[in-house]
């Protein structure tokens, strides 16, 4: 009966133990979300209310090779993209970005290329499970201070969520994946990207790294266009 017991108890240890891990490993993870959010969203958003001024053009000789630029009105059109800038900057329009109301999970292909961008640190995978999804907390998102967030599920889906009316300027729609880390925890990969308008938008690979005890975005690869 005694050793009986004593497996038992063992056993709901161990349970506890695992528990408490994956939920240590969880938060860990959250908080390096919350934490690189910020140079994620000031790389990611683009307020389409601001047009760039456009490139110079390229100068043809007859053998169609470029022998210079075109750069009339440039100057003009810059010193208007700056005025516009400036206004926009002073306004007190919040921008509304609709973000994704949970994580998901991150695609096992995408994994190995952690392994494959930061090749020279010879990382190993962690093991942490990486398929469950949580809730993205709306307080603990930090970003430009003209821009505010509100979860996806209060839009309608699809495509027609850019063709309602609001009482706000909708911006963009953004999501975030679960984040693969390495097994030391100092470098991980995690999916996001931005969506202006219907057919306008982007994935992207994010990789990150700790430097100085602080989480940083070490490169930002677009995968996707529409």
């Amino acid at each position: 009966m005694t050793k009986k017991l004593t497996f038992f108890l063992t056993l709901i240890i161990g349970l506890l133990f695992s528990c408490e891990k994956k939920q240590s490993d969880l938060e860990f993870e959250q908080s390096v979300v919350y934490e690189i959010f910020p140079a994620l969203m000031d790389s990611l958003h683009f307020d389409l209310r601001l047009t760039p001024p456009p490139l110079p053009r390229p100068i043809f000789n007859e053998k169609g090779e470029i022998i210079g630029t075109d750069t009339t009105g440039i100057a003009i059109a810059l010193t208007e993209y700056q005025k516009r800038k400036a206004e926009l900057k002073a306004d007190s329009v919040k921008l509304v970005i609709a973000i994704n109301d949970s994580v998901y999970s991150l695609e096992k292909r995408e994994r190995n290329q952690l392994l494959k961008h930061f090749v020279e640190y010879n990382l190993k995978l962690d093991s942490t499970d990486l398929s469950a999804e949580y809730k993205i907390d709306l307080n603990k998102l930090q970003a430009d201070k003209k821009l505010r967030f509100k979860y996806l599920s209060e839009f309608p889906k699809g495509s027609a969520i850019w063709k309602k009316e609001y009482d706000f300027h909708l911006s963009s729609t953004t999501g975030l994946s679960r984040i693969q880390f390495d097994s030391t925890k100092s470098f991980g990969i995690l999916r996001s990207g931005m969506s202006c308008g219907k057919l306008c938008g982007s994935g992207v690979r994010v990789f990150i790294r700790k430097e100085n005890n602080k989480w940083i975005i070490d490169r930002i690869i677009v995968t996707e266009i529409s």
